[in-house]
């Protein structure tokens, strides 16, 4: 009985979260084939915990972990086929760090409770995040300093890892009592 509510509910994970989670693993890894596969391992992790009785949370940050956990997987077991280029230029390698090595990241959630918060940041974050801008032009756009964007957004930054950490509501599994 237990393994048929474990199924259903696996289900409406399963469709309500498919296309994302798709759409994130063939973005960071190609070709089509090797995401699929990462993808079915990713959704058989979750069906694994889901029958062992464990509750999960925030099903969308695990599949998400697992994922990421999945392609790097990938990535360092996979033979390289061209060489990188070690020329491309990281605008701010420790913000993009911070962020990238944070398991329980999602940036809507970031994006909408930096809105509710404060405008400027929310604004410094968009463009630097989600248009691409470089420090730099961010500042620029806004008729800042970048000292001033810089020191704003590791601000927010240290902010929000520190929320992301503490708050429950962003944990991948229930705390035993």
């Amino acid at each position: 009985m237990a393994d048929i509510k474990t199924k259903q509910t696996f289900e409406q994970l399963y469709n309500r979260t498919y296309e994302e989670i798709y759409k994130y693993i063939l973005l960071k890894v190609s070709p089509k084939e090797t995401a699929e596969d990462i993808l079915q391992n990713t959704y058989l992790d979750l069906y694994k915990k889901m029958l062992s009785g464990e509750t999960i949370l925030r099903p969308k940050h695990f599949l998400i972990t697992v994922a990421k956990r999945r392609i790097a997987d990938y990535y360092r077991t996979a033979p390289a086929e061209e060489p990188l280029d070690d020329n491309i230029p990281i605008v701010d390698e420790r913000a993009l760090e911070t962020l990238e090595n944070d398991d329980t990241f999602l940036y809507e959630d970031i994006m909408r409770d930096l809105e509710q918060t404060d405008m400027t940041t929310y604004r410094i974050f968009y463009l630097h995040y989600g248009c691409g801008h470089t420090l730099h032009k961010t500042a620029k756009l806004l008729g800042m300093t970048e000292s001033t964007v810089k020191s704003k957004m590791y601000r927010a930054l240290s902010k929000l890892k520190k929320q992301l950490t503490e708050d429950e509501n962003y944990a991948l599994f229930e705390r035993s009592r």
